[in-house]
């Protein structure tokens, strides 16, 4: 079961959701060792991402 909700908008409005193009994404996170990943990958990100992370369980 998921526990967080994780979403990535772009600072930017470059294109972050691969399906619609949209500038923001939002996925859902099960492990906290993924969420951290995902998080630490978000700092590197070139397209300026403002991250949102709420616990859903």
């Amino acid at each position: 079961m998921p526990k967080w909700a994780l979403t990535a908008t772009s600072r930017t409005g470059k294109k972050v959701n691969q399906i619609t193009g949209g500038p923001s994404d939002s996925v859902t996170v099960h492990d906290e060792d993924d969420l951290k990943r995902r998080l630490k990958a978000a700092e590197n990100d070139p397209r300026d991402l403002d991250i949102e992370v709420r616990r859903i369980s």
